[in-house]
């Protein structure tokens, strides 16, 4: 195929505006939240001291066992390594991919589970700010190990890497709060019983990972997850009290019936 028979394709459309504007939309606050966790660097010494306090609280509620599961994985150098790659290249593609997904077939549902995401993610900025925590993976002197400089030999303390990534930023987990939206979305929505049961699989997997690789504490998901998922009856409250605030809305409900009759 010639550029010129390509050219076409790439045409500006009218019809495509609302698709346009979400990409905006998304750009715009991915550009934000990075930047914003940058700024959100907390101290180290800080960071350290409520690592250590977060153990504390998972000793009193007896989970405290990220030590002795990561250790067991760890001669699976392998495996190890593929889950680096993973935990660094898959959550943000396949949150882009879910989101796509819900806007091209669930269109009804998609802003509402989109404002809510949104403010779930702006929450944790504020957490980042007056809570910051370094990661298992930093506490060396009581076992943790960081897969990634010794096993993967990726080093997030040095060079352009260390300038992506806020390093006192493990509380909440977002990796594995962002895996748990997907997975009820999709059960809810889906109506193909092996992508629910797959998409199911991956927050059990995404927290096993978060562990294994000494990225995150048990707590850390648990924060990440009730985060990501309290906006939504909030907003559906807030729906039947002020239904004139579009922003929080599902669609009407012939909306609904109508992507539903669309499948």
């Amino acid at each position: 195929m010639s550029i010129k028979e390509l050219l076409p394709h790439f045409k500006f459309k009218k019809e495509n505006l609302p698709g346009y504007r979400e990409i905006l939309i998304f750009v715009i606050f991915m550009i934000f939240y990075k930047f914003s966790r940058y700024i959100a660097i907390g101290d180290e010494q800080t960071a350290f001291a409520n690592a250590y306090r977060v153990i504390e609280w998972e000793k009193m509620l007896g989970i405290f066992f990220e030590i002795p599961i990561q250790q067991y994985f760890l001669d699976y150098k392998l495996l190890i390594k593929g889950v680096n790659q993973f935990y660094m290249r898959v959550h943000l593609p396949s949150t882009i991919i879910f989101f796509i997904w819900l806007y091209h077939y669930k269109r009804p549902y998609y802003f509402f589970i989109r404002n809510g995401f949104l403010l779930a993610n702006i929450v944790t900025l504020f957490i980042f700010i007056g809570f910051p925590c370094a990661p298992p993976r930093m506490l060396n002197d009581i076992g943790f190990v960081d897969t990634l400089l010794t096993i993967s030999d990726v080093n997030l303390y040095k060079g352009n890497l260390s300038k992506l990534f806020n390093q006192y930023a493990a509380m909440p987990s977002m990796h594995f709060g962002n895996s748990l939206l997907i997975a009820v979305v999709t059960l809810i929505l889906s109506k193909k019983n092996w992508v629910r049961i797959s998409l199911f699989i991956y927050p059990i997997f995404v927290l096993w990972m978060i562990v294994i690789t000494g990225n995150h504490f048990f707590l850390d998901a648990v924060l990440g997850g009730v985060i990501v998922l309290a906006p939504y009856p909030l907003m559906w409250i807030a729906e039947k009290i002020f239904p004139s605030w579009t922003w929080v809305s599902r669609g009407s409900v012939a909306q609904r019936k109508a992507s539903v009759m669309m499948k």
